[in-house]
């Protein structure tokens, strides 16, 4: 697990989310809300996902329908949850004391190569409410293994 992630709030523009991405050579960023609870993820495939589903209603595109990166604000683009058997789920996210072998087979499965280590939340008022602790890449948990 990483300690070192990139976070920035939800109220971001797409354009400086990049920039975040890009100058320190990352390939995802964590979306957190005011309080710094984890919210989304943002990665280089979300933002060509965004533009490929903009470009392809290039037939009906308009000037305001190309997206903008310097007005769209990372939360609109970021990936916030998934769908599993028809059901909307929150943001797929392990536990420190998930083992390595399960974090990589939760990954393979879904296809992911990111992903979020949160701390357990013992407030249930908070229960969604998830506190970044650390980074899993997958490319790096062939080395542990």
């Amino acid at each position: 697990m990483s300690k070192y992630y990139l976070k920035v709030p939800s109220s971001v523009t797409l354009k400086d989310a990049i920039k975040v991405m890009h100058d320190s050579q990352q390939n995802c960023v964590l979306v957190v809300d005011e309080d710094d609870f984890l919210e989304g993820i943002l990665t280089y495939g979300d933002i060509r996902r965004c533009r490929s589903e903009k470009s392809n209603n290039e037939t009906s595109m308009s000037d305001s329908d190309v997206v903008d990166v310097n007005t769209l604000l990372v939360s609109s683009v970021c990936t916030r949850g998934m769908s599993y058997r028809g059901r909307a789920r929150g943001l797929l996210t392990c536990y420190p004391n998930t083992t390595l072998a399960m974090a990589r087979e939760l990954m393979e499965a879904k296809g992911i190569k990111q992903l979020p280590v949160v701390k357990r939340s013992r407030d249930h008022n908070r229960e969604r409410k998830r506190r970044v602790v650390g980074l899993l890449h997958y490319d790096e948990l062939w080395h542990c293994l």
